[in-house]
């Protein structure tokens, strides 16, 4: 399971992108409604993260592979990256009835822009870096000491 402090550090930066990525796509909606949003939200998109991270943790061999994969970091990365641009540049038109005034507006794709939060959350949430194994640990220490 991904440690706390990993959430606690990865909190405030998804809690800053779910509140841009949920103002930049809303239309008609109350401030105080998307703020809250934006503060409850991001605990519950990381939740769920881990419970769909928990079999890159609890298989050996996948963890492996997973735990500092700076290749497959910088992929999901880019493929949440191009999910947010693409729903930015593909605009969907919304239209409706405010307080009785008629409004059609231009709004980026919400589905592409929360599929590409999601990608980032996992990424954050289940990111890590592997730690050296005793024996590696041990070559570099005698290394350094032999300089």
């Amino acid at each position: 399971m991904a440690p706390i402090s990993q959430l606690a550090i990865a909190y405030p930066f998804l809690a800053a992108l779910w509140l841009v990525c949920g103002m930049s796509s809303m239309v008609d909606g109350e401030l105080p409604g998307i703020f809250l949003a934006a503060l409850l939200g991001p605990i519950f998109v990381m939740a769920v993260a881990v419970a769909v991270g928990l079999p890159l943790r609890l298989n050996r061999r996948l963890s492996r592979w997973w735990l500092g994969n700076l290749k497959a970091y910088i992929l999901t990365v880019a493929g949440g990256a191009a999910l947010i641009i693409s729903g930015y540049i593909k605009l969907q038109r919304q239209s409706g009835a405010n307080d009785g005034d008629q409004y059609a507006a231009l709004t980026p794709d919400v589905g592409l822009i929360i599929g590409g939060c999601f990608v980032l959350t996992f990424l954050a949430v289940n990111a890590g870096f592997t730690q050296r194994t005793t024996r590696e640990a041990a070559q570099a220490t005698e290394a350094t000491q032999m300089r």
